[in-house]
């Protein structure tokens, strides 16, 4: 989705650009990044065994989500 230009990245710096369209401060736009990065990482586990996927596509999913 794109929030900010032509940026789609999920990324800390993609965040804090694009703060004050949604009236946050660069502070609160990385709170709330590094809670969503943690919701994503806590469950993670959880997911790839819902959805029953190879270690293969567990360990693509998680490169896909987290790489920089």
């Amino acid at each position: 989705m794109l929030i900010s230009g032509n940026n789609n990245l999920s990324k800390i710096e993609s965040s804090q650009q694009a703060a004050h369209h949604f009236l946050l401060n660069v502070g609160e736009a990385r709170s709330i990044f590094a809670h969503l990065t943690k919701t994503i990482e806590d469950n993670q586990g959880a997911t790839c065994v819902e959805l029953e996927l190879s270690e293969l596509a567990k360990n693509l999913m998680g490169q896909i989500i987290f790489e920089s």
